[in-house]
């Protein structure tokens, strides 16, 4: 007889989540997967895939086949899909009704076939929006803060390879569940689908022992409570902590462009500007509720605004000037240094392309006032104001965030380039990167209570020679 080994996880979404089914909803780009019930859920091969990466990753390919299976062994690992949780912190049960699914404010709000989207644009070498067919795009996401049950079990059995399975190697997977990189769905080194576990329960069960050790296996996995948090600790990471980066605005301030005033003043007339906002689930005593306007300035935004600084300062250092490419065509106007590449990674047409080694996460906007202001344009021969271009924009006084990056623990680069990534980290300490919405309102300084982390200087590949000039 053998022993079953039963681990009991629940996840609490840390940001955003994207798991695509492939087809698209009427009027944007992508569809969230679902079950029969029409709910979100975490496919069980999206979680074994992320997690069989990190595994191979961390402990070698060999230990990944074992667990997961290969070619000439199946797989004596049980991974269950991850099941979301109701407003009363209860797993959904399968093909639930539609009239619970409609009293329950959180299923209902997640039913929707667009629960929240984020409209994405690419920015091209002049840090404008780019013209490309496929650089504008929405992507439909799940909000932060949504909860998953997942049942994971394996045995001691004898296998055809005759490997043994221990619950050492099972510990250290285990771990694992708390790295950076253990994020679910696209776009996670954007910061979407990250996940933090926030209870856990090991089981195992002595098969030998009797009858009634089946009756209590099957009563645990039958039960959906999970107390406690026995996720064995992470020894190490291969993401490690590259820079952090308390700022906050100079004055008023907005970024992106939302849907919903996070002022709660009355206007008289349509805003035609209001920063960005998005839904977020929170809890209260295992009780859901849903903030519809969670102000935020998106990883993907950080990320493209760093990107091209970086590119800027990359082009300083390797004294390329604009002025030897007056002749040039545009195309090579556009073209980035091939150095880029290691740190945000590419994507070519031909379909081939290499994942970027830095992650940056969302930044929540906090200890912020929101008002209204209005503008009018003025005609520059008379001097008076124009008919019809009276317009308001909603601002955010001196709002506060934090931008984190992290990176790949063996990342090297050359000298070159971490020199532009100090630069630019350098041009957002003294206020000389605009982050936001207008180049002359969107400019930042540092929290002066919150300490400036830069582990720029641990990326240098050569940091001897480096030292040494």
């Amino acid at each position: 007889m053998s022993q079953v080994f039963v681990s009991k996880l629940v996840i609490e979404t840390q940001s955003p989540m994207a798991i695509n089914s492939g087809a698209q909803v009427l009027g944007f780009d992508s569809e969230l997967v679902r079950d029969a019930s029409g709910l979100p859920y975490i496919p069980a091969t999206a979680i074994a895939g992320v997690w069989g990466h990190l595994i191979a990753q961390n402990m070698g390919d060999d230990i990944r086949d074992k667990w997961f299976g290969s070619t000439k062994q199946s797989s004596s690992l049980v991974i269950s899909n991850g099941v979301l949780h109701d407003a009363e912190n209860r797993p959904v049960a399968p093909l639930t009704n539609p009239e619970q699914i409609a009293k329950d404010k959180l299923l209902s709000f997640l039913s929707d076939q667009r629960p929240h989207h984020r409209e994405r644009v690419a920015i091209n070498d002049r840090g404008v929006a780019c013209s490309e067919s496929n650089a504008k795009f929405d992507q439909i996401l799940l909000p932060k803060g949504l909860r998953f049950s997942i049942t994971l079990k394996w045995q001691t059995r004898p296998r055809a390879d005759q490997a043994t399975l221990n619950e050492t190697q099972w510990q250290d997977m285990l771990a694992l569940w708390q790295d950076r990189r253990m994020a679910f769905g696209s776009n996670t080194r954007n910061g979407l689908g990250r996940i933090a576990v926030i209870a856990c329960e090991q089981h195992c069960f002595d098969l030998s022992e009797g009858p009634q050790v089946g009756l209590a296996l099957q009563t645990c996995l039958a039960n959906h409570s999970v107390n406690g948090n026995a996720l064995p600790e992470l020894k190490q990471t291969n993401t490690v902590l590259l820079a952090q980066l308390p700022l906050q605005a100079l004055d008023n301030w907005r970024c992106g462009s939302g849907a919903q005033l996070l002022t709660e003043q009355g206007v008289e007339h349509n805003v035609a500007a209001i920063s960005y906002s998005e839904p977020a689930v929170e809890w209260h005593n295992h009780k859901a509720s849903v903030n519809p306007k969670r102000a935020v300035l998106c990883g993907s935004s950080i990320k493209g605004i760093v990107k091209h600084r970086i590119a800027y300062h990359l082009h300083r250092h390797l004294k390329k000037w604009a002025h030897t490419l007056s002749d040039a065509e545009h195309k090579e106007w556009q073209q980035q240094p091939k150095m880029l590449e290691q740190l945000f990674g590419f994507a070519s047409d031909d379909g081939s392309g290499v994942a970027g080694q830095l992650y940056v996460d969302d930044a929540a906007i906090t200890n912020y006032t929101a008002h209204i202001r209005t503008h009018n344009k003025i005609d520059r021969f008379t001097g008076g104001v124009q008919k019809g271009a009276l317009f308001s924009e909603e601002l955010l006084h001196q709002p506060q965030f934090t931008l984190t990056l992290w990176a790949d623990k063996n990342l090297k680069l050359e000298q070159e380039l971490v020199l532009a990534i100090q630069d630019t980290l350098h041009d957002l300490k003294n206020g000389l990167l605009p982050l936001g919405s207008g180049r002359n309102s969107s400019l930042v300084h540092p929290q002066t209570e919150k300490p400036w982390i830069d582990h720029t200087n641990n990326l240098i590949a050569n940091q001897e020679t480096s030292e040494a000039q």
